[in-house]
């Protein structure tokens, strides 16, 4: 796993690096920054599926620098809380928006031990964020404790099975351990497949990645490129299923 090391270094680059912008820009369609699989039309739909309202409180965990957390503020006007556990993430994040902090706010706090009363929120987003919980089933206790009482969480994974060099790509989300772990525990979600798209991001990915190789080179940054393009062949990435698991704590609004 890589460690909260290199996330201090990455997000004290990336927003200087002019081949880490036009990367985001050619995968993701927008640059905010990213280091995961949720493009624009990912996050958006996240966005059309909470449906927040401008009294709503959502906290986004893992939020890195914060640019998706603040693009989900501006488009949807609700209070937006963003922790993460790496300190220069949160710092670039507390210095960019310092003049927006009435409806948006950043902590450094580490998701295995959250820190906020019962009921907080509204709605909680996990954006390719919960492979870093040392426990899942006890990080959705909490999640469920932290959210109101018809709350809402969204989690974008790929994990499927979790079993290394499975073909997970024809999964059904109730055979993966998430869809397992929910159905155990009669949490009502629903799902949305982006198994394909997620095909199509990795090589699509691997590809921009390598058109660019010299200009992070020319930068400096060759450390954002190795990081980049490992991820892109650490596996069989056709083997991977990719759904975002919409839960309801009371089940769905009616």
């Amino acid at each position: 796993m890589v460690t909260i090391d290199f996330y201090n270094k990455y997000y004290a680059t990336i927003e200087s690096s002019k081949a880490h912008a036009e990367f985001c820009e050619l995968v993701y369609g927008m640059n905010l920054c990213q280091h995961g699989m949720a493009d624009m039309s990912q996050i958006n739909e996240l966005i059309r599926r909470l449906n927040l309202s401008t009294s709503d409180r959502l906290l986004d965990i893992g939020c890195g620098n914060g640019c998706i957390t603040e693009y989900i503020q501006k488009t949807t006007g609700a209070h937006v809380t963003g922790i993460d556990l790496s300190p220069v993430a949160i710092e670039r994040a507390r210095k960019r928006t310092h003049d927006r902090t009435e409806k948006l706010t950043f902590e450094k706090q580490d998701m295995n031990n959250l820190q906020f009363p019962f009921a907080s929120f509204d709605a909680v987003a996990l954006i390719d964020t919960h492979y870093f919980a040392n426990e899942f089933e006890r990080l959705l206790d909490e999640l469920c404790a932290i959210v109101s009482r018809d709350g809402q969480i969204a989690i974008f994974s790929d994990q499927g099975t979790g079993i290394p060099g499975r073909d997970d790509s024809q999964l059904e989300p109730g055979e993966s351990k998430i869809g397992q772990l929910l159905d155990r525990k009669h949490i009502r979600y629903e799902t949305v497949n982006f198994t394909k798209q997620n095909r199509e991001h990795w090589r699509h990915k691997a590809k921009v990645l390598q058109e660019l190789k010299s200009a992070f080179q020319l930068e400096g940054n060759s450390f954002i490129y190795e990081n980049r393009i490992s991820e892109c062949f650490s596996s069989d990435r056709d083997l991977d299923c990719r759904f975002l698991f919409h839960l309801f704590k009371n089940g769905p609004a009616t």
